[in-house]
């Protein structure tokens, strides 16, 4: 066997090594911390129902977008996605909340609109486009 041909699949198997290994520890982690996220998850939700039940879809955008810019690590993207998704279906929806809001099956008009309502709102971030998801859903229903 050529050394090349060695070289390679020396990297190839140590690539499935180091991947087999992240997967072994991402699912330890993800053991570990099972019990927390779930708590964590129902936290934000009944958080989400208990503003939305005061507010209007319009203002849950608003402070799902306040409380990214307060905490905007991933874990913290999650839950405020959560939260706006509960907040969305306890508020009262305004007339105009979904107009112009294009399903996400046409992938390249939602993320033109994404894009769009960002900046429209101060928050030109991914971040902020992955979160604005949540409207599309309430918008359409979750595919």
């Amino acid at each position: 066997m050529p050394t090349w041909a060695k070289v390679v699949l020396g990297v190839l198997a140590a690539l499935v090594l180091t991947c087999g290994l992240a997967i072994g520890a991402g699912a330890w982690w993800f053991d570990r911390n099972k019990d927390r996220l779930k708590e964590t998850g129902q936290r934000v939700m009944q958080d989400g129902k208990d503003f939305g039940a005061h507010a209007d879809s319009e203002a849950c955008v608003v402070e799902a977008l306040r409380r990214l810019d307060a905490k905007g690590g991933f874990m913290e993207q999650v839950e405020h996605k959560i939260f706006l998704e509960a907040c969305l279906e306890a508020a009262t929806r305004t007339p105009d909340f979904c107009v112009g809001v294009p399903p996400k099956e046409e992938i390249m008009k939602a993320a033109q609109w994404a894009v769009g309502e960002c900046a429209r709102r101060g928050h030109p971030t991914q971040e902020c486009g992955r979160l604005v998801q949540a409207v599309q859903e309430a918008c359409f229903g979750r595919k």
